[in-house]
């Protein structure tokens, strides 16, 4: 690592962006990026942000650079000047890293103003500073900012519980990491999974559908049909359904999302995919709560899912796996155009305390193996087409 005594902040370019330190006439503009209310949730910044907060932050930016190791940056539009966001570097001399932190102006954003930023500066840390490691952290329930830490090839260590305070409550962080050697090859998030028919809508999961999740799952009937689903279901259990859920989402490699009333907003179930990209397929998996079945809930989430799953995701095939006893999965599979493939015994692991009923082919004489079975079923994309 060089010695950052000897380092000026640069300005850093792409074509699109420029990453430049603060100026005195970026203070309207960092006062109106920092009292927005979407930042202000996430952030601990003082809320309402004012000009004068504005002014000191600027005013103390050379300063906190050469004694506190702390880099500030303004992202601004390569063409016209205008500032558009703000990248934070935070370094650690003794471990020889650092700690990113981004935000973005609210009419800049879905544009890949924060992903640009932040590459351009890994680039800086890596290649000018010479740091052995980045880290970001971010809200476990900030969608927008997970999906730019996969864009940017972070790869997720895992989840700082009651980490940090904001607003006066405390929020669990997600961290994540990058390593000079590391492929800088961004995870691709999933398209925004935002299905509706007019009766039902499928979204992602949010922080205040935990307590509607954990009533959901509390079940037997669920319990019984969902491998290593804990029984009995707690509220620690649904906060961590409804957290990784929001990270495998962002990351894309899994979208389980939430089945609500298109007109209450109730929850009524979860149905998702899990992806498997080196061939093109993903496996379908769903559950309803006891309140809403009987109602063509997951039939109709599965149409939605299935359209979205071959027209916007790519995929080739779909699966679904269900216990030889699960006569409603096994029915909800034909109505879908999905075609019975095999049985696959000793596919799972037995769950200890967890009745085995109806989840293996009975042996010869009566007793059941030392694993449980699974039917497939399969749809490809060009069955759709017959």
């Amino acid at each position: 690592m060089r010695d950052l005594s000897k380092i000026e902040l640069p300005a850093l370019r792409d074509g699109r962006l420029v990453v430049r330190p603060y100026a005195p006439g970026d203070i309207p503009a960092v006062a109106a990026l920092c009292n927005d209310p979407t930042i202000a949730r996430w952030e601990t910044l003082p809320s309402p942000y004012s000009p004068a907060d504005a002014k000191v932050w600027v005013g103390d930016a050379q300063r906190r650079w050469q004694q506190e190791a702390w880099a500030g940056f303004v992202v601004c539009d390569a063409l016209s000047g205008e500032l558009v966001g703000s990248n934070g570097l935070r370094i650690s001399v003794r471990r020889e890293s650092g700690e990113i932190g981004f935000m973005t102006m609210r009419a800049a954003r879905r544009r890949g103003v924060a992903s640009g930023g932040v590459r351009l500066l890994v680039d800086w840390c890596f290649g000018e500073l010479g740091l052995g490691r980045l880290q970001i952290r971010a809200d476990a329930r900030n969608e927008a900012s997970l999906r730019t830490i996969a864009a940017c090839g972070f790869q997720y260590e895992g989840l700082l519980r009651a980490y940090d305070v904001v607003r006066g409550e405390r929020t669990d962080d997600l961290i994540y990491s990058l390593l000079p050697g590391d492929p800088r090859a961004p995870l691709v998030p999933l398209p925004d999974p935002r299905l509706e028919d007019g009766r039902l809508v499928v979204r992602p999961f949010e922080p205040d559908d935990i307590p509607a999740v954990r009533h959901a799952c509390d079940d037997p009937d669920v319990a019984h049909w969902i491998h290593l689903l804990p029984h009995p279901y707690g509220l620690a259990d649904a906060e961590r359904f409804v957290i990784d859920s929001r990270r495998r989402l962002a990351a894309g490699d899994r979208a389980r999302l939430a089945v609500a009333d298109a007109e209450t907003g109730e929850l009524l179930g979860s149905i998702g995919l899990d992806l498997f990209a080196d061939r093109q397929a993903a496996e379908i998996g769903y559950w309803v709560k006891r309140e809403a079945r009987r109602r063509g809930v997951a039939l109709a989430a599965a149409r939605l899912l299935v359209r979205w799953a071959f027209e916007e995701v790519g995929v080739e095939r779909l699966e679904i796996l269900t216990y030889p006893g699960n006569a409603a999965s096994q029915a909800l599979a034909e109505k879908l155009g999905f075609r019975r493939e095999c049985l696959l015994r000793g596919f799972l692991g037995v769950e200890p305390g967890k009745d085995r009923t109806g989840r293996a082919e009975p042996l010869p004489d009566g007793s059941l193996p030392p694993r449980d079975d699974q039917v497939q079923f399969a749809l490809l994309k060009d069955d759709r087409k017959g």
